[in-house]
């Protein structure tokens, strides 16, 4: 009998030997070898650029189902037209983990990236094949109306709508005759709102991201598919539901003011959402118009050395890091389908970790002959400004205007890419250009990625220093709901009350309310003869100095600038310290603080 147990263990032994075998082979043996080896499309249309792996045909339907989607999706948002979307759509889990990396494979098939280079998703084709109804495609519709309401859109949804409305846009589906319905309930929502209960109201439209676990935050995706569908339906709900977002991004209570745009309080409103079914639901259906109308996407078989690249590029601006990078890189050494521009990626992952002059010396390996290029002068700018940044003495000028000079280059080529016009504008605050010229180029960044929180930041803080108070409302409060620190909520909301538009919201802070308003809320109390200097950076850091009871304006000025240098120096704000004020009055400026 012993002897049998182990023959058939031994059998057993050689045959997982087996299967392991061929599953390495068959899967190209790693997610970077799978990447490596796979041959690669990119297929274009009008506001689409997929990259795949996948059959390019099936691709081809895809694209045209996304610019439908887009169509249809007009009717409901109304932001500008967005910069065209990039979707990498991976073939199997496999390619997915070798991009997003094996954590992120093993809990998603899709995610959104919105960045200061451009907005993407990123999706495993495969993923869930086990549920009915293609997942892997209800998750791209999912993510892509987040980017229809991230990207140009500076309002911002609660919580539990954003993904609320992105679950009843992810079923949508086309059939003949330009026909088209959404709004049925994903199977796996159905599933979780089946076995359990609904989430509580009030927990359900107070959480923010980043707040829940796993098991709660299922919850939420499933009680915000069921809470968006009932109001998104119904015309007069509809309505109050636009109220109630506007009310939302005004910074109303996120609790209360849903039951006060329906006419209810929140208890009625309350028995009206656990009475809500859990399992029989209505949905959308109807025709498009002549705007429907979609050409033919294009085809184009990528080289190996240019699909790789691009891959690289992006696990790199979504800081995959370098350790991944390098093996990623080595294999395609080894095989052959490497490119200088592939190193250029390293590079930036590089700086991303801080290690400039090992990025440096990748740079160096790239021949003169490619110095010219876009993804060359990407990669050494970025490197260089952020290096010189961060040196202790004081910044060479000659330097940093080469640095400014190769991110002229980079608008001028790649004018769409906000990092662009954000790096740029640093440079030139850095360099002591006026605030009007680099707020100009900040406000550029701006537009093109008003999402981008270190974008919006800086912007908001210079609105600020304007006394511009409707623009700098506009920048802020959507901010505002975007951050979840304290500290940076607080400093906004001082902001806000000092231009006067505090009185407007109802926002609840833990903290004492503190910062850069709060500071000019005393300036202003101080009586006599007063003086006020201030440097902030493109960083949003800031110094402030100020004199009050001078014995003339000149020695006001005097002794608050120097106040002022001396805590730029302590503190190590980049951008000089100017005079601000004199008395009430901004300097060169009828504006009174």
């Amino acid at each position: 009998m012993g002897k049998l147990i182990h023959y058939i263990s031994g059998r057993v032994r050689q045959l997982m030997w087996v299967i392991g075998v061929f599953l390495l082979f068959f899967y190209g043996c790693t997610s970077t070898q799978k990447l490596v080896n796979s041959k690669w499309y990119e297929i274009k249309t009008d506001h689409f650029r997929i990259v795949t792996n996948d059959n390019p045909k099936q691709i081809k339907k895809l694209a045209v189902d996304l610019e439908r989607f887009r169509v249809l999706q007009s009717d409901f948002f109304s932001s500008p037209d967005q910069q065209k979307l990039t979707l990498y759509a991976l073939n199997d889990r496999l390619s997915f983990e070798g991009v997003s990396g094996r954590e992120s494979a093993q809990n998603t098939i899709g995610q959104f990236h919105n960045t200061s280079y451009g907005s993407y998703v990123l999706l495993n084709l495969n993923g869930n094949r086990f549920l009915p109804d293609n997942p892997a495609r209800q998750t791209l519709f999912h993510e892509y109306t987040h980017f229809l309401t991230y990207s140009e859109s500076k309002q911002l949804y609660p919580y539990w709508f954003s993904e609320g409305i992105a679950e009843v846009f992810s079923t949508v589906d086309f059939g003949e005759n330009n026909k088209y319905h959404f709004g049925k309930i994903p199977i796996d929502r159905a599933i979780s709102l089946y076995r359990s209960r609904e989430m509580p109201l009030d927990k359900l439209l107070s959480a923010k991201r980043g707040s829940l676990n796993v098991r709660d935050t299922e919850a939420l995706y499933a009680s915000g598919w069921m809470l968006t569908h009932w109001m998104l339906f119904d015309t007069d709900r509809s309505k109050a539901l636009e109220e109630y977002l506007e009310s939302y991004n005004a910074g109303a209570d996120p609790i209360t003011s849903l039951p006060k745009a329906l006419g209810m309080t929140f208890e009625e409103l309350n028995e009206h959402y656990k009475k809500l079914s859990k399992s029989q639901f209505n949905y959308f259906t109807d025709e498009f118009s002549d705007r429907s109308v979609i050409e033919s996407p294009s085809i184009q078989l990528m080289a190996s050395s240019e699909a790789v690249a691009e891959l690289a590029h992006f696990m790199a601006i979504s800081e995959k890091g370098s350790e991944a990078l390098e093996k990623f890189i080595a294999y395609a050494e080894k095989k052959q389908v490497s490119s200088p521009s592939l190193k250029s990626a390293l590079a930036i992952a590089l700086t991303g970790e801080r290690n400039y002059t090992e990025a440096g010396k990748i740079l160096e390996t790239i021949p003169a002959d490619y110095h010219g290029e876009t993804w060359y002068l990407e990669a050494q700018a970025k490197n260089e400004l952020y290096a010189a940044l961060e040196e202790e003495e004081v910044i060479n000028p000659g330097k940093l205007k080469k640095i400014r000079d190769q991110y002229v280059q980079l608008v001028n080529a790649g004018g769409e890419v906000p990092a662009y016009w954000h790096e740029l504008a640093i440079t030139m605050q850095v360099l002591g250009y006026p605030r009007q010229k680099y707020m100009e180029i900040l406000k550029q960044a701006y537009l093109r990625a008003p999402r981008e929180t270190g974008i919006a930041w800086w912007y908001a803080m210079e609105l600020y220093l304007n006394r511009d108070r409707d623009l700098f409302a506009n920048v802020s409060q959507p901010l505002f709901m975007q951050i979840s620190k304290e500290e940076p909520r607080a400093q906004l909301q001082s902001m806000l009350i000092d231009l006067g538009k505090g009185e407007e919201l109802d926002f609840e802070l833990e903290s004492e309310v503190s910062g850069l308003g709060q500071l000019m809320s005393a300036y202003r109390e101080y009586p006599g003869t007063k003086a006020l200097a201030i440097a902030m950076d493109y960083r949003g850091a800031f110094v402030v100095g100020f004199n009050e009871e001078g014995i003339n304006q000149a020695d006001a000025n005097q002794n608050a600038l120097q106040t002022c240098e001396e805590q730029r120096e302590q503190y190590q704000v980049k951008d000089r310290c100017e005079l601000y004020a004199e008395g009430e009055l901004l300097v060169n400026s009828t504006n009174r603080m």
